[in-house]
Protein backbone atom coordinates (compact mmCIF):
# COMPACT_ATOMS: atom_id res chain seq x y z
CA UNK A 1 0.00 0.00 0.00
CA UNK A 2 1.39 3.42 -0.97
CA UNK A 3 1.91 5.95 1.82
CA UNK A 4 1.14 9.61 1.18
CA UNK A 5 2.14 12.52 3.42
CA UNK A 6 -0.45 15.35 3.38
CA UNK A 7 0.90 18.73 4.51
CA UNK A 8 -1.35 21.78 5.12
CA UNK A 9 -1.74 24.24 7.98
CA UNK A 10 -5.54 24.26 7.58
CA UNK A 11 -7.06 21.23 9.30
CA UNK A 12 -10.15 21.09 7.03
CA UNK A 13 -7.94 20.79 3.93
CA UNK A 14 -5.95 17.96 5.52
CA UNK A 15 -9.13 16.09 6.46
CA UNK A 16 -10.66 16.50 2.99
CA UNK A 17 -7.58 15.30 1.08
CA UNK A 18 -6.98 12.48 3.58
CA UNK A 19 -10.57 11.23 3.18
CA UNK A 20 -10.21 11.15 -0.61
CA UNK A 21 -6.99 9.20 -0.35
CA UNK A 22 -8.06 6.72 2.37
CA UNK A 23 -11.26 5.91 0.48
CA UNK A 24 -9.08 5.17 -2.57
CA UNK A 25 -6.94 2.67 -0.65
CA UNK A 26 -3.90 4.77 0.29
CA UNK A 27 -2.17 4.97 3.67
CA UNK A 28 -2.11 8.59 4.88
CA UNK A 29 0.10 10.47 7.32
CA UNK A 30 -0.28 14.18 7.99
CA UNK A 31 1.64 17.27 9.04
CA UNK A 32 0.33 20.79 9.77
CA UNK A 33 3.54 22.79 9.30
CA UNK A 34 6.78 22.80 7.34
CA UNK A 35 9.10 21.64 10.12
CA UNK A 36 6.89 18.64 10.92
CA UNK A 37 6.62 17.81 7.21
CA UNK A 38 10.42 17.73 6.75
CA UNK A 39 10.89 15.57 9.89
CA UNK A 40 8.21 13.04 8.91
CA UNK A 41 9.44 12.85 5.31
CA UNK A 42 12.99 12.12 6.48
CA UNK A 43 11.85 9.53 9.05
CA UNK A 44 9.00 7.75 7.22
CA UNK A 45 9.97 8.13 3.53
CA UNK A 46 6.45 8.34 2.08
CA UNK A 47 5.83 7.43 -1.55
CA UNK A 48 4.29 10.84 -2.29
CA UNK A 49 3.92 14.23 -0.57
CA UNK A 50 0.93 16.50 -1.16
CA UNK A 51 2.27 19.87 -0.03
CA UNK A 52 0.53 23.20 0.51
CA UNK A 53 2.66 26.11 -0.66
CA UNK A 54 1.31 28.91 1.53
CA UNK A 55 2.08 28.02 5.16
CA UNK A 56 3.34 30.21 8.03
CA UNK A 57 6.93 29.75 9.16
CA UNK A 58 8.59 27.32 6.77
CA UNK A 59 6.73 27.68 3.48
CA UNK A 60 5.95 24.85 1.09
CA UNK A 61 8.64 26.22 -1.24
CA UNK A 62 11.27 25.83 1.50
CA UNK A 63 10.01 22.36 2.43
CA UNK A 64 10.23 21.26 -1.19
CA UNK A 65 13.70 22.74 -1.64
CA UNK A 66 14.98 21.13 1.58
CA UNK A 67 13.68 17.66 0.70
CA UNK A 68 14.92 17.78 -2.90
CA UNK A 69 18.41 18.74 -1.71
CA UNK A 70 18.52 15.81 0.74
CA UNK A 71 19.98 12.58 -0.72
CA UNK A 72 17.57 10.49 1.40
CA UNK A 73 14.41 12.31 0.25
CA UNK A 74 15.27 13.81 -3.14
CA UNK A 75 13.42 11.11 -5.08
CA UNK A 76 10.09 11.45 -3.20
CA UNK A 77 7.51 12.90 -5.60
CA UNK A 78 5.92 16.15 -4.44
CA UNK A 79 2.50 17.40 -5.56
CA UNK A 80 2.23 21.09 -4.72
CA UNK A 81 -1.15 22.51 -3.72
CA UNK A 82 -1.61 26.24 -4.26
CA UNK A 83 -4.46 28.71 -4.10
CA UNK A 84 -2.81 30.83 -6.78
CA UNK A 85 -3.10 29.49 -10.32
CA UNK A 86 -0.43 31.83 -11.74
CA UNK A 87 2.52 31.25 -14.04
CA UNK A 88 4.88 32.75 -11.48
CA UNK A 89 3.71 30.32 -8.78
CA UNK A 90 4.09 27.33 -11.06
CA UNK A 91 7.56 28.34 -12.24
CA UNK A 92 8.72 28.91 -8.67
CA UNK A 93 7.29 25.57 -7.52
CA UNK A 94 8.95 23.68 -10.33
CA UNK A 95 12.16 25.59 -9.68
CA UNK A 96 12.45 24.23 -6.13
CA UNK A 97 11.80 20.66 -7.31
CA UNK A 98 8.03 20.11 -7.32
CA UNK A 99 6.98 17.27 -9.62
CA UNK A 100 3.45 18.58 -10.29
CA UNK A 101 0.98 21.11 -8.93
CA UNK A 102 -2.77 21.49 -8.40
CA UNK A 103 -4.92 24.49 -7.39
CA UNK A 104 -7.13 24.41 -4.31
CA UNK A 105 -10.25 24.47 -6.43
CA UNK A 106 -9.47 20.84 -7.38
CA UNK A 107 -12.07 18.09 -7.35
CA UNK A 108 -11.60 14.52 -6.16
CA UNK A 109 -11.05 12.99 -9.61
CA UNK A 110 -8.41 15.57 -10.58
CA UNK A 111 -6.53 15.02 -7.33
CA UNK A 112 -6.62 11.23 -7.59
CA UNK A 113 -5.55 11.25 -11.24
CA UNK A 114 -2.46 13.33 -10.40
CA UNK A 115 -1.71 11.13 -7.39
CA UNK A 116 -2.02 8.01 -9.51
CA UNK A 117 0.20 9.47 -12.22
CA UNK A 118 2.96 10.49 -9.81
CA UNK A 119 2.85 7.15 -8.00
CA UNK A 120 3.12 5.30 -11.31
CA UNK A 121 6.27 7.28 -12.09
CA UNK A 122 7.54 6.51 -8.59
CA UNK A 123 6.91 2.78 -9.04
CA UNK A 124 8.74 2.80 -12.37
CA UNK A 125 11.62 4.65 -10.73
CA UNK A 126 11.73 2.08 -7.90
CA UNK A 127 11.72 -0.72 -10.44
CA UNK A 128 14.61 0.86 -12.32
CA UNK A 129 16.54 1.32 -9.07
CA UNK A 130 15.98 -2.33 -8.19
CA UNK A 131 17.08 -3.48 -11.63
CA UNK A 132 20.12 -1.22 -11.44
CA UNK A 133 20.98 -2.58 -8.00
CA UNK A 134 20.67 -6.16 -9.26
CA UNK A 135 22.77 -5.31 -12.30
CA UNK A 136 25.37 -3.65 -10.11
CA UNK A 137 25.51 -6.76 -7.92
CA UNK A 138 26.01 -8.93 -11.00
CA UNK A 139 28.70 -6.54 -12.22
CA UNK A 140 30.46 -6.77 -8.86
CA UNK A 141 30.44 -10.56 -9.12
CA UNK A 142 31.73 -10.35 -12.70
CA UNK A 143 34.44 -7.89 -11.66
CA UNK A 144 35.55 -10.28 -8.93
CA UNK A 145 35.64 -13.15 -11.40
CA UNK A 146 37.60 -11.02 -13.88
CA UNK A 147 40.15 -10.11 -11.19
CA UNK A 148 40.58 -13.77 -10.29
CA UNK A 149 40.89 -14.76 -13.96
CA UNK A 150 43.39 -11.95 -14.55
CA UNK A 151 45.57 -13.13 -11.68
CA UNK A 152 45.50 -16.67 -13.05
CA UNK A 153 46.34 -15.51 -16.56
CA UNK A 154 49.17 -13.26 -15.40
CA UNK A 155 50.61 -16.27 -13.61
CA UNK A 156 50.53 -18.11 -16.94
CA UNK A 157 52.22 -15.29 -18.88
CA UNK A 158 55.53 -14.31 -17.36
CA UNK A 159 57.58 -11.71 -19.22
CA UNK A 160 60.96 -13.23 -20.05
CA UNK A 161 64.43 -11.74 -19.69
CA UNK A 162 66.96 -14.58 -19.53
CA UNK A 163 69.51 -16.45 -21.61
CA UNK A 164 70.04 -20.11 -22.48
CA UNK A 165 73.60 -20.75 -23.68
CA UNK A 166 74.16 -17.85 -26.13
CA UNK A 167 70.50 -17.15 -26.93
CA UNK A 168 68.76 -14.36 -25.01
CA UNK A 169 64.97 -14.40 -24.67
CA UNK A 170 63.06 -11.16 -24.05
CA UNK A 171 59.29 -10.76 -24.12
CA UNK A 172 56.53 -8.20 -23.61
CA UNK A 173 52.79 -8.71 -23.06
CA UNK A 174 50.27 -5.88 -23.66
CA UNK A 175 46.67 -6.97 -22.91
CA UNK A 176 43.93 -4.93 -24.58
CA UNK A 177 41.48 -5.71 -21.79
CA UNK A 178 42.05 -6.79 -18.21
CA UNK A 179 41.96 -10.31 -19.61
CA UNK A 180 43.18 -11.01 -23.12
CA UNK A 181 43.47 -13.93 -25.46
CA UNK A 182 47.24 -14.09 -25.96
CA UNK A 183 49.51 -16.72 -24.48
CA UNK A 184 53.19 -17.54 -24.77
CA UNK A 185 55.60 -19.88 -23.06
CA UNK A 186 59.38 -20.25 -23.20
CA UNK A 187 60.59 -23.54 -21.81
CA UNK A 188 64.05 -25.12 -21.58
CA UNK A 189 63.72 -28.61 -23.09
CA UNK A 190 67.25 -29.84 -22.34
CA UNK A 191 70.78 -28.47 -22.04
CA UNK A 192 70.85 -27.41 -25.69
CA UNK A 193 67.21 -26.83 -26.67
CA UNK A 194 64.56 -24.25 -25.86
CA UNK A 195 60.91 -24.29 -26.91
CA UNK A 196 59.15 -21.04 -27.83
CA UNK A 197 55.36 -21.22 -28.01
CA UNK A 198 53.06 -18.29 -28.84
CA UNK A 199 49.29 -18.43 -29.28
CA UNK A 200 46.18 -16.27 -29.62
CA UNK A 201 42.80 -17.72 -28.64
CA UNK A 202 39.39 -16.58 -29.86
CA UNK A 203 37.50 -14.08 -27.76
CA UNK A 204 38.33 -11.92 -24.74
CA UNK A 205 37.40 -11.82 -21.08
CA UNK A 206 36.74 -14.83 -18.88
CA UNK A 207 36.21 -17.22 -21.82
CA UNK A 208 39.62 -16.23 -23.22
CA UNK A 209 41.24 -16.75 -19.81
CA UNK A 210 39.81 -20.27 -19.66
CA UNK A 211 41.01 -21.03 -23.18
CA UNK A 212 44.51 -19.71 -22.55
CA UNK A 213 44.71 -21.81 -19.39
CA UNK A 214 43.64 -24.87 -21.33
CA UNK A 215 46.14 -24.23 -24.14
CA UNK A 216 48.94 -23.71 -21.62
CA UNK A 217 48.11 -26.99 -19.86
CA UNK A 218 47.91 -28.84 -23.17
CA UNK A 219 51.28 -27.46 -24.26
CA UNK A 220 53.04 -28.31 -21.01
CA UNK A 221 51.49 -31.77 -20.71
CA UNK A 222 52.15 -32.82 -24.31
CA UNK A 223 55.61 -31.41 -24.96
CA UNK A 224 57.52 -34.26 -23.20
CA UNK A 225 55.85 -36.83 -25.48
CA UNK A 226 55.82 -34.78 -28.69
CA UNK A 227 59.16 -32.91 -28.94
CA UNK A 228 58.84 -32.08 -32.66
CA UNK A 229 56.85 -28.88 -33.34
CA UNK A 230 54.55 -30.35 -36.02
CA UNK A 231 53.67 -33.40 -33.94
CA UNK A 232 53.02 -31.23 -30.89
CA UNK A 233 50.60 -28.94 -32.75
CA UNK A 234 48.84 -31.92 -34.30
CA UNK A 235 48.27 -33.55 -30.92
CA UNK A 236 47.18 -30.26 -29.35
CA UNK A 237 44.64 -29.90 -32.17
CA UNK A 238 43.27 -33.39 -31.52
CA UNK A 239 42.96 -32.83 -27.79
CA UNK A 240 41.38 -29.39 -28.27
CA UNK A 241 38.94 -30.68 -30.89
CA UNK A 242 37.78 -33.49 -28.62
CA UNK A 243 36.57 -30.86 -26.18
CA UNK A 244 35.00 -28.28 -28.48
CA UNK A 245 34.37 -29.47 -32.04
CA UNK A 246 30.64 -29.68 -32.91
CA UNK A 247 29.83 -28.42 -29.40
CA UNK A 248 30.70 -24.72 -29.25
CA UNK A 249 31.13 -22.54 -32.33
CA UNK A 250 34.01 -20.14 -32.99
CA UNK A 251 36.34 -21.58 -30.38
CA UNK A 252 39.87 -21.96 -31.71
CA UNK A 253 43.47 -20.88 -31.17
CA UNK A 254 46.20 -19.83 -33.58
CA UNK A 255 49.68 -20.94 -32.48
CA UNK A 256 53.32 -21.07 -33.56
CA UNK A 257 55.84 -23.37 -31.96
CA UNK A 258 59.61 -23.25 -32.48
CA UNK A 259 62.25 -25.58 -31.10
CA UNK A 260 65.60 -23.78 -30.93
CA UNK A 261 68.74 -25.92 -30.84
CA UNK A 262 71.33 -23.58 -29.35
CA UNK A 263 74.20 -26.01 -29.93
CA UNK A 264 73.49 -26.83 -33.60
CA UNK A 265 72.29 -23.25 -34.16
CA UNK A 266 69.08 -24.41 -35.83
CA UNK A 267 65.43 -23.60 -35.37
CA UNK A 268 62.66 -26.11 -36.16
CA UNK A 269 59.18 -24.68 -36.41
CA UNK A 270 55.54 -25.38 -37.20
CA UNK A 271 52.53 -23.08 -37.53
CA UNK A 272 48.82 -23.26 -36.73
CA UNK A 273 47.46 -20.06 -38.24
CA UNK A 274 49.67 -17.68 -36.26
CA UNK A 275 51.44 -14.53 -37.50
CA UNK A 276 54.73 -15.48 -39.14
CA UNK A 277 57.86 -14.64 -37.10
CA UNK A 278 60.51 -12.44 -38.70
CA UNK A 279 64.09 -13.75 -38.94
CA UNK A 280 66.73 -11.00 -38.99
CA UNK A 281 70.04 -12.13 -40.51
CA UNK A 282 72.85 -9.90 -39.35
CA UNK A 283 75.49 -10.99 -41.90
CA UNK A 284 73.31 -10.34 -44.95
CA UNK A 285 71.38 -7.43 -43.43
CA UNK A 286 68.06 -9.01 -44.46
CA UNK A 287 64.74 -9.91 -42.86
CA UNK A 288 62.62 -12.86 -43.95
CA UNK A 289 59.50 -14.55 -42.64
CA UNK A 290 59.60 -18.04 -41.18
CA UNK A 291 56.93 -18.92 -43.72
CA UNK A 292 54.84 -22.01 -43.09
CA UNK A 293 51.08 -22.59 -43.25
CA UNK A 294 48.71 -24.48 -40.98
CA UNK A 295 45.11 -24.37 -39.72
CA UNK A 296 44.37 -22.86 -36.30
CA UNK A 297 43.95 -25.37 -33.49
CA UNK A 298 40.35 -26.50 -33.16
CA UNK A 299 39.10 -25.72 -36.67
CA UNK A 300 39.41 -29.25 -38.06
CA UNK A 301 39.78 -32.62 -36.41
CA UNK A 302 42.91 -34.61 -37.39
CA UNK A 303 44.57 -31.60 -39.07
CA UNK A 304 48.22 -32.12 -40.02
CA UNK A 305 51.02 -29.59 -39.68
CA UNK A 306 54.24 -29.08 -41.59
CA UNK A 307 57.77 -28.77 -40.24
CA UNK A 308 60.56 -26.49 -41.46
CA UNK A 309 63.98 -25.50 -40.19
CA UNK A 310 66.50 -22.67 -40.51
CA UNK A 311 70.07 -22.08 -39.38
CA UNK A 312 71.15 -19.00 -37.46
CA UNK A 313 74.44 -17.27 -36.69
CA UNK A 314 75.79 -14.91 -34.10
CA UNK A 315 74.07 -11.54 -34.34
CA UNK A 316 70.84 -12.96 -35.78
CA UNK A 317 67.52 -12.67 -33.97
CA UNK A 318 63.92 -13.82 -34.38
CA UNK A 319 60.82 -11.78 -33.62
CA UNK A 320 57.64 -13.61 -32.62
CA UNK A 321 54.44 -11.57 -32.28
CA UNK A 322 50.64 -11.87 -32.25
CA UNK A 323 48.42 -10.15 -34.81
CA UNK A 324 47.32 -7.50 -32.30
CA UNK A 325 50.54 -5.67 -33.22
CA UNK A 326 49.53 -5.30 -36.86
CA UNK A 327 45.81 -4.80 -36.15
CA UNK A 328 46.42 -1.88 -33.81
CA UNK A 329 47.28 0.65 -36.54
CA UNK A 330 47.57 -1.38 -39.77
CA UNK A 331 44.54 -3.65 -39.66
CA UNK A 332 43.59 -2.90 -43.28
CA UNK A 333 47.11 -2.78 -44.68
CA UNK A 334 49.05 -5.85 -43.45
CA UNK A 335 51.64 -5.68 -46.26
CA UNK A 336 52.54 -2.11 -45.34
CA UNK A 337 52.83 -3.17 -41.70
CA UNK A 338 55.20 -6.03 -42.51
CA UNK A 339 57.40 -3.80 -44.68
CA UNK A 340 57.63 -1.09 -42.02
CA UNK A 341 58.35 -3.67 -39.33
CA UNK A 342 61.17 -5.16 -41.40
CA UNK A 343 62.68 -1.71 -41.91
CA UNK A 344 62.53 -1.00 -38.18
CA UNK A 345 64.15 -4.32 -37.29
CA UNK A 346 67.06 -3.68 -39.68
CA UNK A 347 67.51 -0.18 -38.29
CA UNK A 348 67.62 -1.35 -34.67
CA UNK A 349 69.16 -4.82 -35.10
CA UNK A 350 72.32 -3.89 -33.20
CA UNK A 351 70.36 -2.57 -30.22
CA UNK A 352 69.50 -4.60 -27.08
CA UNK A 353 66.28 -6.61 -27.28
CA UNK A 354 64.52 -4.38 -24.77
CA UNK A 355 65.16 -1.31 -26.92
CA UNK A 356 63.97 -3.11 -30.05
CA UNK A 357 60.69 -4.01 -28.33
CA UNK A 358 60.24 -0.42 -27.09
CA UNK A 359 60.83 0.87 -30.63
CA UNK A 360 58.30 -1.60 -32.06
CA UNK A 361 55.64 -0.59 -29.55
CA UNK A 362 56.41 3.08 -30.06
CA UNK A 363 55.74 2.83 -33.79
CA UNK A 364 53.01 0.21 -34.04
CA UNK A 365 51.12 0.08 -30.76
CA UNK A 366 48.52 2.65 -29.72
CA UNK A 367 48.98 2.76 -25.96
CA UNK A 368 46.18 5.29 -25.35
CA UNK A 369 44.07 3.83 -22.52
CA UNK A 370 40.75 4.62 -24.21
CA UNK A 371 41.80 2.68 -27.31
CA UNK A 372 42.94 -0.42 -25.42
CA UNK A 373 39.35 -1.65 -25.49
CA UNK A 374 39.30 -1.40 -29.28
CA UNK A 375 42.67 -3.04 -29.92
CA UNK A 376 43.65 -6.68 -29.69
CA UNK A 377 46.23 -8.06 -27.29
CA UNK A 378 49.88 -7.72 -28.25
CA UNK A 379 52.59 -10.26 -27.37
CA UNK A 380 56.22 -9.95 -28.51
CA UNK A 381 59.15 -12.33 -28.05
CA UNK A 382 62.69 -11.71 -29.28
CA UNK A 383 65.24 -14.54 -29.44
CA UNK A 384 68.64 -12.93 -29.98
CA UNK A 385 71.90 -14.75 -30.56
Amino acid sequence: MDTILVVDDIEQNVELISRYLINSGYNVITANNGASAIKKAQMLHPDLIILDIMMPGISGYDVCKTLKNDEDTKYISILVVTALDSKETRVRALGVGADDFITKSFDKLTLLSKVKSLLRIKHLSDQLKKQYSELQEKNNITDYQLKMARQIQRALIQEANFSVNDVKFTSKYMPALDIGGDLYDIIKLDEDSVGVFIADVSGHGISAALLTSMIKMLFRSLIPSYPEPNNLLSQMNNEFSNVFINKINDVYASAFYAKIDTKAKKIYYSNAGQSLPLFVKSSTHTVEELAINGLPIGLMDDASYGLKSASFEEGDFILFYTDGLSDCLYKNSPEEFTQKLKELLLEYKEQPSEEIIDSILGQFYNSNKSSKYENDDVSIIICKI
